[in-house]
């Protein structure tokens, strides 16, 4: 989605009113959990906009990572965290719109304040330099003519490629096996040694391995790649992007709230974070927190369909 310039306006213009809005916050060091660990695509992005952010609210955001269960721990930290505004959450939303439907977790779409979108990565059918596949034709085919044979990994049940690799799956009428992995380096390194045919993952990734691209699950085709097609051109109509922004514990002082989407507002803008997405091969993106919102509940209702479809959703959550 393009950004919404007018509200990028107002939420600029709203950042000159900020110490009339919520006198003398923050008068501390800000705490922003990444519900993922050091060294990934989630938390190069939270420690590049922490930076950014620093400088708006002349204090330190000081960078938490809470890895594991696929994301649900981080938020799960921010769910419970104080609601004074100085505790936040930047995260990668599967774990929102997605570990809820398929596991118990100590939180829900409603258990959080949502700050602002900060970016947004398509999702990639992804093969090995030496692949026999060329093409996702090429691929659907050999699926076709032997069902199961072929495995895809994933970063883990419930991450966004997960859900792109049940969404492609089902659209072009083929079986594949689904080998999790803990994270993005063991399950490259899964699809180079030959244990697994097919990853889905970002452009990033994709350019440090030197992985051959065979369609992207994006609306159109992406500016940094494009000789991909989508895999919508290709007759399987998947759009998948790996959604990330800052969130905080529900009910956060109103004025605090705003004074933090203030400063989001301003860092997305700020070159050097712009340039710092660039280095790590993540698409820049920005919306208010009320967008953001509504791009995570649109999300979940679209993963509900995906995951009942792949008889994922825990029988509480098939019951709704």
């Amino acid at each position: 989605m393009k950004p919404m310039i007018p509200l990028l306006a107002l939420a600029l213009l709203g950042h000159a009113a900020i110490s009339a809005a919520a006198p003398g916050f923050p008068d501390q060091p800000v705490n922003l959990i990444v519900n993922f660990p050091p060294a990934g695509l989630t938390d190069l992005a939270g420690r590049a906009l922490a930076q950014a952010m620093s400088e708006q609210l002349r204090q330190t955001v000081v960078v938490q990572n809470r890895g594991g269960a696929g994301g649900a721990i981080g938020v799960a930290a921010v769910a419970a965290a104080p609601k004074n505004g100085y505790s936040a959450g930047f995260v990668a939303v599967a774990a929102l719109t997605t570990l809820p439907q398929m596991r118990e977790v100590p939180y829900s779409l409603d258990s959080f304040d949502y700050v602002c979108r900060t970016f947004d990565e398509p999702v990639y059918l992804l093969v090995a330099p030496d692949s026999p596949f060329h093409t996702a034709k090429a691929l659907v085919d050999y699926a076709k003519a032997h069902p199961g044979k072929l495995n895809y990994a994933t970063v883990g049940p419930g991450s966004l490629p997960h859900l792109a690799a049940l969404d492609f799956v089902g659209k072009a009428g083929i079986e594949m096996a689904h080998i999790p992995y803990q994270g993005e380096a063991p399950a490259v390194t899964a699809l180079l040694g030959k244990q697994v045919e097919v990853y889905f993952g970002t452009s990033a990734v994709a350019s440090s391995h030197n992985l051959r691209r065979l369609g992207v699950a994006a609306q159109e085709r992406i500016a940094t790649s494009p000789e991909t097609p989508t895999l919508g051109e290709l007759g399987y109509p998947v759009r998948r992007s790996i959604l990330g922004g800052i969130i905080a514990p529900r009910g956060v002082a109103p004025a605090a709230r705003q004074v933090l989407e203030n400063a989001c507002a301003q860092a997305t803008q700020a070159p050097r974070y712009k340039s710092a997405l660039k280095t790590i091969g993540v698409s820049w993106a920005y919306s208010p927190g009320a967008d953001f919102k509504s791009m995570v509940l649109a999300d979940a209702a679209r993963n509900r369909l995906v995951l009942r479809e792949a008889n994922l959703l825990i029988p509480s959550s098939n019951s709704q």
